[in-house]
């Protein structure tokens, strides 16, 4: 796969248009069969793969004009093979287009108002409370009123004076976090709030109550306490002893007294990671010596103990006394601090935050509203409001059908050229039903009709990319073009090579002369651990024994006493062996502290080498064997025929 991933790259940086635009041009540079190949096709290609330079050279453009050919020769084999019907390339050019329109799916200038609105508001850390009262997203008019309702009476009461924000709080917030901390949830910043809080947050000014605004969550109502300037991020390290709920007063003191002992030996110098490895009971943490990853303000919100006490350190290596949280004692070390970092330097993580943000949805709704305004989009109230009554009591036991749509075919709306009627939108209403209480049919038709138009406007505007955007065209048509090149070289040539055993054997037997064995030594060098060993050696190769039976001997009373490299050499393979080439033992020779000689056991001549000793250059020549047979036959196939005075058009003037 990987070598299929850098091959397929090689080939689509080949035919990438680059920043040269392809223009609309009805004039024909060739026929390749009987396939016409425009000249901007040709021109844009030229343009992106050479050089300036290189562009007004008549030799240069020969050059590629036979690259290309050759290029468009095998694409006009892959079609005709029918490449772009099988189901994987099917499947691989699904993928790719997908991810290609991904970002075509929002509105960009939007996309990037909303990263660099995110960074800016890191550069502040909010301190604020809030009282929630909770509504769903799909809870009907009448309960999101209500609810609406309830929190303005609040609002009212606290901006009369009549109860505190920390009192309303702990009576009516149905947030059980900040509830009983008169809800206060602490310092946090960008992106660690839901996008419509965050926005409501950052806007109110301190010490105001803002107007309620609605989450996913229900509706809210915020007071934000403080704003200062983002104090970064820092690193630190703990070392945490757990306490439990059930635990007797006795054992708390017990534990106190362990945690006060620990904190006196971090105190007398003793080291921090090793009393963290010791005894500190977070697992996670405690094997790198109680370090825990880099956060900011807010990310340790669950345990603002913790957070406050850490960012209270101002030095690396300060350590806190002993913290209490709700999941024990903590002593804390200070590791490390950073400031903000420039916002060329987070873009891409701030980048990825928002896109899995909520907040992504307003780049997305944008681009809605584009499209409709852009299509002309039209909506028939009278056959919307016939639809609402066709959604009865079934739809909420989760057995509403679409035959009770049926028959009706007047459009719900209309974009541009195409119709949305009842019976489209009766498949999606009775793939999304909604089984619980009666809420009756126009609600139901509130909360899937919007849904059913954003889907279909998204839809049409994916569905119609090619002809919008000659850009988005062509990158598509030359990853397909790409793929297909690949995929028939692969069946034609590289895949074929390796699996054509026979062929391979019969090119290699009809071109043996080109692979062959210089003149070659068959010897051996034994490296001795002394003179002695040396000499043992040599009296065993005179009686005829083996390299085996003498590793065998001699190593199997004192091991490593020898070593033999065994080899047929030719010549600058190895400077001893050249030096004793003559059949024979040479004398000894000193290398490292060791004694070393040769025996040269036989002279070969040139000879052929066997298919095993060159079986990957064997097949590299076999496939470029292949590839000229190949061209030679598409040549023949589809004849290429090249309009000269066309041609002339792409060198510069």
């Amino acid at each position: 796969m990987i070598k299929r991933n850098i091959i397929l790259g090689s080939i689509l940086s080949l035919l990438a248009t680059g920043s040269y635009a392809q223009q609309s041009d009805p004039q024909i540079l060739m026929t390749v069969g009987n396939r016409p190949v425009a000249l901007s096709e040709f021109k844009a290609m030229y343009y992106n793969n050479l050089s300036k330079d290189s562009l007004k050279n008549p030799k240069a453009l020969d050059n590629y004009l036979k690259l290309f050919i050759e290029f468009r020769l095998k694409v006009n084999c892959a079609i005709d093979a029918r490449i772009d019907t099988t189901p994987s390339f099917k499947q691989e050019m699904n993928e790719y287009r997908q991810k290609l329109a991904e970002p075509k799916m929002r509105d960009t200038l939007v996309e990037s108002k909303l990263i660099k609105e995110a960074y800016e508001r890191t550069k502040w850390d909010i301190r604020a409370k809030h009282i929630l009262i909770k509504v769903g997203t799909d809870a009907s008019p009448a309960d999101s009123l209500a609810a609406y309702n309830k929190i303005m009476g609040i609002r009212n009461k606290i901006l009369k004076g009549d109860t505190t924000f920390e009192d309303a709080a702990k009576k009516y917030s149905e947030d059980t976090y900040s509830k009983e901390k008169g809800g206060d949830l602490g310092y946090f910043t960008s992106l660690g709030m839901v996008y419509p809080f965050e926005t409501v947050a950052y806007n109110t000014k301190t010490g105001d109550v803002s107007k309620p605004v609605r989450s996913q969550f229900g509706y809210h109502i915020i007071k934000v306490i403080d704003k200062r300037a983002d104090v970064g991020q820092i690193e630190v390290a703990h070392i945490m002893i757990r306490t439990t709920p059930k635990m007797t007063p006795a054992d708390s003191i017990k534990l106190k007294d362990k945690v006060d002992s620990i904190y006196q030996l971090v105190k007398h110098g003793e080291d921090f990671a090793d009393l963290a490895k010791k005894f500190s009971q977070d697992q996670s943490s405690s094997r790198h010596g109680g370090v825990i990853p880099w956060f900011g303000v807010g990310r340790m919100a669950r345990v603002p103990e913790f957070e406050k006490a850490s960012f209270e350190l101002k030095n690396i290596g300060d350590v806190t006394g002993p913290v209490k949280t709700e999941f024990g004692w903590h002593i804390i070390k200070l590791e490390g601090k950073k400031p903000l970092l420039p916002f060329d330097s987070v873009k891409d993580a701030i980048t990825t935050r928002v896109m899995k943000d909520s907040r992504s949805d307003e780049s997305v709704n944008v681009l809605v509203s584009e499209v409709k305004k852009k299509y002309n989009f039209t909506e028939y109230p009278a056959a919307k409001k016939e639809f609402a009554g066709l959604i009865d009591s079934s739809f909420y036991k989760g057995k509403w059908s679409i035959d009770k749509a049926k028959g009706h075919t007047s459009p719900l709306f209309t974009l541009r050229d195409k119709s949305y009627t009842a019976e489209d939108f009766a498949m999606f209403v009775a793939k999304n039903q909604m089984p619980g209480a009666y809420k009756g049919g126009d609600y139901a038709f509130s909360m899937l009709y919007p849904k059913y138009v954003r889907q279909e406007i998204l839809q049409y505007k994916n569905d119609h990319l090619e002809k919008e955007d000659p850009k988005f065209a062509e990158q598509i048509s030359q990853y397909r073009d790409g793929i297909m090149l690949f995929d028939i070289t692969d069946q034609m040539v590289w895949t074929k090579a390796l699996k054509d055993t026979s062929g391979l054997k019969q090119f290699h037997a009809m071109h043996k002369t080109d692979y062959m064995w210089k003149e070659r030594c068959d010897a051996s060098i034994y490296t001795c651990a002394n003179k002695d060993i040396a000499t043992q050696v040599r009296l065993m190769i005179k009686e005829g024994k083996t390299d085996k039976e003498i590793l065998s001997a001699i190593n199997g009373k004192t091991a490593n006493s020898v070593s033999i490299a065994s080899n047929k050499f030719e010549k600058n393979d190895n400077p001893m062996v050249d030096a004793n080439w003559t059949i024979g033992i040479s004398n000894d020779m000193e290398k490292d502290g060791k004694i070393v000689f040769v025996n040269s056991k036989a002279t070969l001549q040139p000879q052929p080498k066997l298919l095993d000793e060159v079986r990957g250059l064997a097949t590299t020549d076999y496939q470029n064997y292949l590839m000229d047979q190949w061209l030679k036959d598409l040549k023949a196939k589809y004849p290429v025929n090249v309009n000269q005075q066309v041609l002339a058009q792409v060198l510069p003037k």
